[in-house]
């Protein structure tokens, strides 16, 4: 009788525990489940630059505004209901490296435009590749995203931009530039959503952000910045 009870008084604290661990795994997974839905889709910005070699000065001076940018515009919601993810590529300064980061961005359907390659050599053989995809290219390095001084920038964007690197680095004469471009960048995408509903992770996409990007303009911190007709390649 005893042994009989007591048996049973250890089966019934073994149900119990079973059945606390199946409410915990239970509750575990509504919360993954939870999470998952709650997970915005991604669309990439190409940024192409010379992160190593003797130009290397130039591509760090970008990624940092470029970090900045998307840190920022992700905080405010990002765009049309999506995340923006930085695809930031180095072709050293090289153009035979550059055509082959260009062709690695083209064939992503995630990456929606692309910002690059900060040299005319890269820029000029990179163009065409952006061309052919249908990728929309914003040449950069020149007028007008070119070279700014940056003791003309405003002291809230020196320390914004410090906050991003990892080591207190100052913006240097590209990084205005390179923040004036991805503003612009949102611009267009924002206007693709308010007329498309959607950004999209397509070829109609792309098109679509290519188009909203001709002509467009933003005043930014260091002038005016635009991509002119004759450069867009997503049409």
């Amino acid at each position: 009788m005893c042994s009989a009870a007591a048996e049973n008084a250890e089966r019934g604290m073994r149900n119990a525990e079973w059945g606390r661990r199946g409410c915990l795994l239970l509750s575990l997974l509504l919360l993954l489940l939870a999470g998952c839905a709650s997970v915005q889709p991604v669309v990439k910005v190409g940024l192409v630059g010379p992160f190593e070699g003797a130009q290397r000065a130039i591509g760090y001076d970008v990624i940092y505004s470029a970090r900045l940018a998307v840190r920022e515009i992700n905080a405010a919601g990002g765009i049309g209901g999506y995340r923006v993810a930085l695809a930031a590529l180095d072709d050293s300064g090289d153009p035979e490296l550059a055509q082959q980061v260009a062709a690695a961005l083209a064939l992503d359907p995630a990456v929606m435009v692309v910002i690059g390659h900060w040299t005319a050599e890269t820029t000029a053989v990179a163009a065409p590749i952006y061309a052919q995809a249908g990728l929309p290219f914003i040449p950069a390095g020149a007028p007008p995203i070119g070279a700014f001084p940056p003791a003309q920038l405003p002291a809230d964007f020196h320390a914004a931009y410090e906050a991003v690197t990892p080591f207190d680095e100052t913006a240097g004469p590209y990084a205005g530039a390179a923040y004036d471009a991805f503003q612009l960048i949102w611009q267009a995408m924002a206007a693709v959503v308010e007329s498309e509903g959607v950004v999209g992770r397509t070829a109609v996409g792309r098109t679509a952000v290519g188009r909203a990007l001709v002509n467009r303009t933003y005043e930014g911190m260091t002038g005016l910045v635009y991509l002119r007709a004759s450069e867009e390649e997503g049409r």
